[in-house]
């Protein structure tokens, strides 16, 4: 009753509904600031110092503890501070030293509630919840139907990240040869307070005062849940942060030969070495899948980083620029390099070996599972008892483990383009390109089950005492090839332009590691997981054109000062059009037909194409080529097969040059982004078992609609 006490009056008796416009505000300076000194005619310096102060805050739904809000709602301070010494030593009049330092720091509090970070006063202490000020708050309540009440996930997160960098180039010159070659190295630490669920959470379906045992979710009511104290489910997490550190040391050598006067050849050879990431108080673990037991770091007879890597990271580089016909304006370029993709300190999701027992852990409890009875027997049930003392051993915790020999993802790139010169100052430029990932960071669940079944049976995980694993493993692929086409007019009687085709197909086997239900439906069948890649944008096509209007002094009209030329001469006028194809995506469902414990987006079962010859937004798909599993499987929709809306947008813009004096200029700028009031459609439902007005329905837009901006710039 406490707890319900804290919605708000609802103004119209009997209504049920409750509406709010809450208040947000975003306020960023920034200053930049850079000095360029010759210390000497062959010694030079420079400093950049970059400072940034961004504070955000956003109402949540409610006010006070009652809060409601979501991830995106509380005050967000956030800091930036850069600063880079470049120094550049021109030893001989062909030999040249840069080098260059850079540190950066990022630190930012997201989600602080406006009311404080307070215990919650009595009567509203939820049992077994800590008394921790770096996380108080309100026990999130999650009755089905209504608004949430409490702080919400993930609240509040502490980020502090900071990065080192040291380069050194030497250049110079021998014959028809240019060498450069030099070091790097970089120091990356990544420091975190990010919990998913600090104050607990519990959800109320609604089940336990159904009228219809049989069906249950329609015939009861979560609030009523909610004042019986009958949870349907409860988690709870413990607390704790860490501080990532990686280090990197790399160096290169290239050589730009003059081979012909018509032929450059560019030959290069780069080698790099990453540590594995390391928490730097050992506060991290890996999972031995052959003892089934997990090691935390530091354990005599592990590696001391909890895994090894690659050593031998040697990347080529080639690539040549060839003019076969002296009187022609026609130049062939091509090249091949290999890039290393490290496994880095990711940034922000919870796909990390520190979100591990012993130093972390998420109980939940299934049911009615607050040490209260499975049903109610009829009697008011309260939550005095609330969380039992928290022990690892008392529910099925998840595992995150990586590959105790990391192999450093790999990308092989390759292209080849003509360029032509044409009448009129024009370049037209067709290109090949392509690449192909290999060992690329992926998931797997090693603790699925591996047999479908009829009922969901915990002891048939491989590791029956853990719930579902986040297996990072470095076996992804990906393959890319694209012919791209590109129209570009120097500037010449006042037009400029840049049109640029591509015409693309991206392919891999699995998602990138993010937030997004990175792990395929089934870990033990790969293979169903190739496909289109979520950024897969078939047909791209961009222009951009800047026109000087040839009227005012100087120019082929009103060719005169004063005023005339004030208000009229020296306009510019130009924009962006952009034409695109949609993103793919695939039909799913919202279950588990298979009883595995998949971690997955489960896909449907397709009888059909599920292609509409005249999609719309409120049926993009035919929902109708797409059912549940009749059976206990998975469904052999594949990846990515149906494609959402495109894109037609244009931003445009007009600007003037002012000159005040032969010193003083101001530049005034307008621009109008989505000139046109077009919207760009997100993509539709693609959850068939959603309903009729929901599956195949688009309810929203990526990019906002009409924006102008002015601008005014003084150059001095």
């Amino acid at each position: 009753m406490n707890f319900a006490a804290l919605y708000p009056v609802v103004a119209s008796p009997g209504g049920g509904n409750y509406s709010v416009n809450a208040p947000g505000s975003d306020r960023l300076d920034q200053t930049d600031i850079r000095v360029d000194e010759s210390v000497s005619s062959k010694i030079e310096l420079f400093q950049r110092f970059s400072l940034s102060q961004d504070h955000r805050f956003q109402a949540p739904v409610f006010s006070g503890l009652a809060d409601g809000g979501s991830y995106n709602t509380g005050n967000r301070p956030l800091s930036t501070r850069g600063l880079v010494l470049g120094y550049t030593h021109t030893i001989s009049p062909n030999l040249v030293n840069s080098a260059r330092i850079g540190f950066n720091r990022v630190h930012y509090i997201s989600n602080v509630p406006a009311y404080g970070q307070n215990y919650p006063p009595a009567g509203l202490q939820f049992p077994g919840v800590p008394n921790n000020p770096l996380i108080n708050g309100l026990t999130l309540l999650q009755p089905n139907g209504y608004r949430r009440l409490g702080e919400p996930g993930y609240t509040p997160t502490r980020s502090t990240t900071q990065d080192i960098q040291l380069n050194d180039t030497l250049s110079f010159v021998h014959g028809k040869h240019w060498l450069k070659m030099g070091p790097q190295f970089r120091f990356d630490q990544f420091n975190l307070l990010q919990i998913g669920q600090p104050r607990g959470r519990l959800s109320f379906s609604g089940q336990f005062t159904a009228i219809d045992p049989g069906n249950q979710l329609d015939t009861g009511n979560g609030l009523a849940d909610m004042l019986l104290g009958d949870p349907v489910s409860a988690v709870i997490s413990t607390v704790t942060y860490f501080g990532n550190r990686q280090h990197s040391y790399g160096a290169f050598v290239e050589d730009t030969y003059k081979a012909k006067p018509n032929l450059t050849l560019d030959l290069g050879l780069r080698y790099d070495y990453a540590t594995p990431f390391y928490e730097a108080h050992n506060r991290q673990s890996n999972f031995d899948y052959t003892t089934g037991t997990i090691i935390p770091a530091g354990t005599p007879g592990y590696p001391k980083h909890l895994s090894n890597v690659d050593k031998a990271d040697f990347a080529p580089r080639i690539g040549f620029s060839y003019s076969p016909f002296a009187s022609r304006p026609l130049v062939v370029r091509a090249g091949y390099g290999r890039f290393f993709i490290f496994n880095e300190i990711r940034t922000g999701d919870p796909l990390q070996t520190d979100y591990n027992l012993p130093f972390f852990f998420e109980p939940s409890f299934i049911g009615d599972g607050l040490n209260l009875p499975q049903t109610p027997t009829g009697t008011p049930v309260d939550l005095t008892n609330g969380f039992p003392p928290l022990d690892p051993t008392q529910a099925f915790s998840g595992v995150t483990s990586q590959d105790w020999r990391l192999h450093t993802g790999v990308y092989d790139e390759w292209n080849i383009d003509l360029e032509y010169q044409v009448p009129g100052n024009i370049l037209i430029t067709p290109a090949y390109v392509g690449s192909k990932g290999t060992h690329l960071q992926s998931l797997v669940d090693r603790n699925q089950i591996p047999t479908p079944s009829a009922t969901f049976d915990q002891n048939a995980r491989p590791y029956p005492q853990y719930g579902g694993f986040t297996s990072i493993v470095n076996r992804g692929n990906s393959t890319y090839h694209a012919f791209q086409l590109k129209a570009e007019k120097k500037s010449s009687h006042g037009l400029y332009f840049l049109s640029a085709y591509t015409f693309s197909k991206s392919i891999n086997d699995q998602p990138e590691i993010c937030c997004n239900a990175p792990w395929p439906q089934n870990s033990y069948n790969l293979a169903a997981e190739k496909g289109l890649s979520d950024f897969d944008n078939r047909q791209r096509w961009v222009n951009s054109v800047d026109y000087a209007i040839p009227v005012g002094k100087g120019q082929k009209y009103l060719n005169r000062g004063g005023v005339a030329d004030a208000v009229l001469g020296g306009w510019h006028l130009g924009g962006i059009i952009t034409f695109r194809s949609g993103f793919p995506f695939s039909p799913v469902i919202g279950f588990d037909p298979t009883n595995t414990g998949s971690q997955g987006l489960l896909r449907a079962q397709q009888t059909g194409s599920g292609h509409l010859a005249h999609p719309s937004i409120n049926e993009w798909f035919n929902v109708n080529d797409f059912q549940d599993p009749t059976c206990n499987c998975f469904g052999n929709a594949g990846k990515n097969i149906l494609e959402g809306p495109g894109e037609k947008g244009a931003d445009l813009s007009a600007r003037k040059m002012f000159n005040v004096s032969e010193r003083f200029h101001v530049e005034f700028r307008a621009e109008f982004f989505n000139a046109f009031n077009h919207p760009v459609f997100s993509q539709p439902d693609n959850n068939i078992d959603d309903g009729q007005g929901s599956t195949g329905v688009i309810t929203s837009t990526v990019i906002p609609q009409r924006q102008i901006q002015f601008a005014l710039k003084l150059e001095f």
